[in-house]
């Protein structure tokens, strides 16, 4: 009985992404029924089928559902299949994909970088955040690859990135405030102090 039912399930979600390919909700759908038969080489094919139907638009909007695939199919490679290569690949096919000069998400570079941290690979997580920043700088972006050099006590690092990331947005107070934060807990409140009179200058 459960495997009739399963089998039904599995035909109306195929139904369903065969009348509309960007239905990314019926193809989460369907990865769940055949993620939980187990059969590799099956799910493989399905991530494939599901990620190959790029959103017809440069809307951000359109591609949130989209990215998640991609997201769902590299978590799956990495912690399932155990795959650490094509885990690295799904990430840089994933983006080279994004349009990134009408939009980026912050969440898959960052995914990718601390993926790079678990395989113990510094610099390739370092090099993918620099062009992180280069092409599509966001504040999230510069957030988490500063929280990043701080767990590796690589304080010369977020200096220059805290510098960079008050040229790209000089009026967040914030960024100043952590930044002055950051050389007090390092025992600098000179370098400190003078931070707090920079960005009195540069927010007034």
């Amino acid at each position: 009985m459960e495997d009739v039912i399963v089998s039904k399930r599995k035909f109306q979600y195929e139904e369903e992404v065969k009348a509309n390919p960007n239905n990314y909700d019926a193809w989460f759908d369907n990865l769940r029924l055949v993620e939980s038969e187990g059969d590799l080489k099956v799910i493989r094919e399905t991530y494939e089928r599901a990620i190959a139907n790029v959103p017809p638009t440069k809307e951000k909007s359109f591609w949130g559902r989209y990215i998640y695939l991609w997201i769902k199919y590299a978590l799956f490679e990495e912690l399932k299949a155990e795959d650490v290569e094509r885990t690295r690949q799904l990430y840089k096919y994933c983006l080279e994909l994004l349009p990134h000069k009408h939009f980026t998400f912050s969440n898959i570079w960052l995914l990718y970088a601390h993926f790079e941290i678990r395989d113990k690979n510094l610099t390739a997580t370092r090099k993918s955040l620099g062009m992180a920043l280069g092409m599509c700088p966001k504040d999230k972006l510069f957030r988490g690859y500063i929280d990043l050099e701080i767990q590796h006590r690589e304080f010369d690092r977020c200096r220059i990135l805290y510098q960079k990331f008050l040229e790209f947005g000089p009026e967040n107070c914030v960024t100043w405030m952590r930044f002055a934060d950051l050389e007090t807990l390092l025992g600098d409140t000179d370098r400190a102090r003078a931070i707090y009179e920079l960005a009195v200058n540069s927010v007034a």
